[in-house]
C-alpha cells in the first residue's frame, strides 16, 4: 500500500472514531425562522503556534467577542480568557504571535449586510488573559483614521512583528517594527507610492510597493535590497494586478490579475518584469477575502511559502503551485473525505503536525476540527451553526445562461427539496453592486426561501465583481439598464427551462438588490407575483448627496464613476420616478439607522408610492442599521415577507 492510501485509510478511521459526524436527521415539517438568523457560534479560529490554545470568535449582543480556549485535552477543553470588546466593535484577523501571546484588528458595521469597516484598531492579550492592551490605532470617537496590517511575523523574533500603516492625512504608508508586549515601534521604511501599501519578502525585509493614481490604477516599485533604491516595476500584465506575496527565492512576486484577457496567477520577476503564467486565462478571478469571507491563498506552516490559490468558478477549488507540499497533500486526502464539501485550513501548528480545518458546504454550515497529522486524526471541536440540519436543507447549483447580447451571466440556482420543475420561485439579487459576487455555499436566506418551497436564483449580473475588470465596468452607468436587463433574462431562462412557474415568481434583494427589485417592477410590471425591497436605494440622485458613501472625497468619485454625472440620466434610471407602472405587490423594509442606503430612501418611495396611490406593505425598524443585525427583527420581519410571498403565489385550484 502507498503512502498516500495508508493515510486515507488511517485517517478515514480515525474520523470515524473520533469526528462528530454532519448532522443527519429526517426532514421536518417546518424549520423555525429564527434557527437562519441566529448568529454564528464560532467564526474566525487560529491555532497557536504550539498547539496548545484555539482563539475564536463567539458571538454578543451588538457584534462579536473573543475567547481562547485551551486544547491540550480535548475531552475537556477550557476557555481560558476572553476579550469583551465595546462600542460594536468586532475582532478581526485574529493571529498568534508566539506560543502566548495573539493579536486581533477590529470592525465595524454599518448594518449585517454591510461590508464591515476597519476601524483601525489592534488588540493584544496573553493566552491566560493577561497583557491585555490597544497595540495601534486612534481612541473611539477620534477624527484621525489610522490603519495597519502585518507584513512580516519575524517567526525568529516572538516579541516583534512588521508592520505597515496608513493615516488619511499621509498619502504614503509606512513600515514599522512593532512590539506585541509594549507596542513600541521602530521605522523601517517609507513607501515611494502614494496610497497602496508594502510587502515584505520571506526574510522580513521591505522590498515591493503598490500604489494608486487617483483613477485607483496600480503603480508598482521594488528594490533589489533595503540598501538599494527603489527602481520603477515594468510589467507585461496591465495595472489591473495585485501582488500576492513573494517568491521563496525573494526574486519573483506572485501576482493575481484582473485583466479580462488576462485573468489569474502569474508570477514575475522583478529584474526583468518578465510574467510566467501559473493559471491564466480563467474564467473568474481570485476569490475575495472580504466577499467570500475565507483567504483566497494557501501557505505553508510557516505562512511564508505560497502553495496554492482558490478560485469559484462554480463551486470553489484549490490550484496548487507546489502539489508535493505536505499541506498540499494533507487538504488533497481531507478533500477525497469529505467530497461534495469545501475544506478550508485555517492554519497549522509551527511544526506543520496539527492544523485547524472547516467544512462547509451548499447545505452545511462551518464545522470546525482538529487535524493531528502524526496520530493520523480529526477530531471534532464544534459547528458554527449546530441547530442546522444539512439533511433538511436545499442543494444548490452553478448555472448559466446567455443576456440579449450575448453576454454569458453566470450563477446559482437552489431548487427546493423534492421539486424538480414549475417551482415558485424567488430572485434573490445581491447586493454591492460592483465587486461583490454570489458564491456557492450556505446561505441562510437561500435556505430560509427554500424551506418555504420557493427555488432561489441568484445571478451574477455584468457589474458584479470576479469575472473580470471588463464584466464588472460592463455595469458602470448601467444601473436600471443593461444590469437590470440580465435579471430579466435570468427569470425568463427559469421560466424556458422549466424550473419556474411563470405566474409564481417573486423578486427580491437588499441594498443594490432592493434597487434592482423595484427596478424589476417598473420596467416589466407584469413578469413578476410580488416583491420585496430591503434596505434599498431608490433615487440615484439622492444616492450621490445622502448616506456614507458622498461624504469622501473618495465614495464622490466612485459615485460618478459608476453612476455618472449626467442628472437626467440619473432621473431616468431611478425606479421611484416609475412608480405608476407597478402592478406588483410590494413590500418595503428599512432601518431606521440606515446611513449607506440611508433611510431618506425609505421615505422618499413611500411618499411616490403614496401620491400615485400605489398598495404597499411596509417595516421601518429602529435602532437597526444596512441590514438587522438582531435576530429577533429578523423573525418579524420574514414572518410578514413570507406570508406575503405564500399569499401572492398560491395556486388558483
Amino acid at each position: 500500500m502507498n503512502l498516500k492510501s495508508s493515510m486515507v485509510r488511517a485517517l478515514g478511521f480515525a474520523l470515524l472514531l473520533l469526528a462528530a459526524p454532519l448532522s443527519v436527521s429526517a426532514q421536518p415539517v417546518n424549520i423555525p425562522l429564527k434557527d437562519f438568523f441566529e448568529h454564528a457560534e464560532f467564526g474566525d479560529v487560529a491555532i497557536s503556534p504550539q498547539g496548545r490554545y484555539m482563539a475564536v470568535t463567539v458571538p454578543s449582543d451588538s457584534g462579536r467577542n473573543l475567547a481562547v480556549i485551551d486544547i491540550s485535552d480535548l475531552g475537556n477543553m477550557q476557555v481560558t480568557s476572553a476579550f469583551e470588546l465595546r462600542g460594536n466593535e468586532s475582532p478581526i484577523n485574529v493571529f498568534w504571535v508566539n506560543n502566548d501571546r495573539l493579536i486581533f484588528e477590529t470592525t465595524m458595521q454599518v448594518g449585517a449586510l454591510e461590508v464591515p469597516a476597519r476601524t483601525g484598531r489592534v488588540y493584544a492579550m496573553n493566552a491566560d488573559g493577561s497583557n491585555r492592551r490597544q497595540l495601534f490605532g486612534t481612541n473611539p470617537g477620534s477624527f484621525v483614521f489610522r490603519q495597519m496590517s502585518i507584513i512580516s511575523t519575524l517567526p525568529e523574533e516572538p516579541d516583534w512583528i512588521l508592520i505597515q500603516h496608513w493615516a488619511h492625512d499621509r498619502t504614503r504608508p509606512i513600515a514599522e517594527r512593532l512590539n506585541v508586549n509594549d507596542a513600541r515601534q521602530r521605522g523601517v521604511a517609507s513607501s515611494p507610492l502614494d496610497r497602496g501599501g508594502l510587502m515584505a519578502d520571506t526574510e522580513g525585509r521591505v522590498r515591493f510597493a503598490i500604489g494608486f493614481d487617483e483613477d485607483q490604477n496600480s503603480r508598482f516599485a521594488w528594490r533589489p535590497n533595503t540598501d538599494a533604491e527603489w527602481r520603477t516595476f515594468n510589467n507585461e500584465l496591465g495595472s489591473r494586478i495585485s501582488p500576492l506575496g513573494f517568491s521563496a527565492d525573494g526574486q519573483s512576486v506572485y501576482f493575481s490579475s484582473r485583466e479580462s484577457e488576462k485573468v489569474g496567477v502569474y508570477r514575475i520577476e522583478l529584474q526583468s518584469g518578465r510574467a510566467e503564467p501559473l493559471f491564466e486565462n480563467m474564467r473568474v478571478e481570485l476569490d475575495d477575502l472580504l466577499m467570500s469571507g475565507f483567504s483566497p491563498v494557501k501557505t505553508d506552516a510557516t505562512g511564508t511559502r505560497l502553495l496554492g490559490f482558490r478560485f469559484s468558478d462554480g463551486k470553489p477549488q484549490i490550484l496548487s503551485v507546489h502539489e508535493d507540499a505536505n499541506e498540499m497533500v494533507w487538504l488533497r486526502q481531507l478533500e477525497q473525505m469529505f467530497d461534495g464539501n469545501y475544506v478550508h485550513i485555517h492554519n497549522w501548528t509551527r511544526d506543520g503536525k496539527r492544523a485547524l480545518i472547516s467544512v462547509s458546504s451548499d447545505v452545511a454550515p462551518q464545522e470546525f476540527f482538529l487535524l493531528d497529522t502524526e496520530a493520523p486524526s480529526l477530531v471534532f471541536i464544534a459547528g458554527s451553526r449546530p441547530w442546522i440540519d444539512p439533511e433538511m436543507m436545499s442543494p444548490t447549483q452553478p448555472i448559466s445562461f446567455e443576456a440579449r447580447d450575448g453576454l454569458e451571466i453566470h450563477g446559482y440556482m437552489t431548487l427546493p427539496q423534492g421539486q424538480a420543475e414549475n417551482n415558485k420561485f424567488m430572485v434573490w439579487i445581491h447586493g454591492g453592486p460592483h465587486g461583490p459576487r454570489d458564491f456557492w455555499g450556505f446561505s441562510p436566506w437561500v435556505q430560509m426561501f427554500a424551506s418555504r418551497g420557493f427555488g432561489v436564483l441568484q445571478i451574477n449580473f455584468r457589474g458584479s465583481g470576479g469575472y473580470g475588470f471588463d464584466f464588472e465596468e460592463a455595469g458602470y452607468l448601467k444601473w436600471g439598464a443593461e444590469m437590470q436587463d440580465d435579471i430579466t433574462d435570468g427569470t425568463r431562462w427559469l421560466i424556458e427551462q422549466g424550473y419556474a412557474d411563470a405566474d409564481r415568481i417573486c423578486i427580491g434583494g437588499a441594498s443594490y438588490g432592493g434597487f434592482s427589485t423595484l427596478s424589476g417592477i417598473t420596467r416589466e410590471p407584469d413578469m413578476y407575483a410580488c416583491a420585496f425591497a430591503f434596505v434599498g436605494v431608490y433615487d440615484l440622485p439622492l444616492m450621490k448627496t445622502t448616506g456614507d458613501i458622498p461624504q469622501s472625497e473618495m465614495g464622490r468619485r466612485y459615485l460618478d464613476r459608476v453612476l455618472g454625472t449626467d442628472e437626467d440620466d440619473l432621473k431616468a434610471r431611478s425606479p421611484a420616478n416609475f412608480v405608476e407602472n407597478i402592478r406588483t405587490p410590494l413590500f418595503i423594509a428599512h432601518g431606521e439607522e440606515d446611513i449607506r442606503a440611508h433611510v431618506d430612501h425609505y421615505h422618499l418611495l413611500k411618499r411616490r408610492l403614496d401620491a400615485a396611490e400605489i398598495p404597499y406593505e411596509e417595516l421601518l425598524v429602529a435602532d437597526e442599521g444596512h441590514g438587522f443585525y438582531r435576530p429577533e427583527n429578523n423573525v418579524k420581519m420574514m414572518d410578514r415577507v413570507l406570508e406575503f410571498m405564500l399569499k401572492h403565489t398560491a395556486k388558483d385550484d
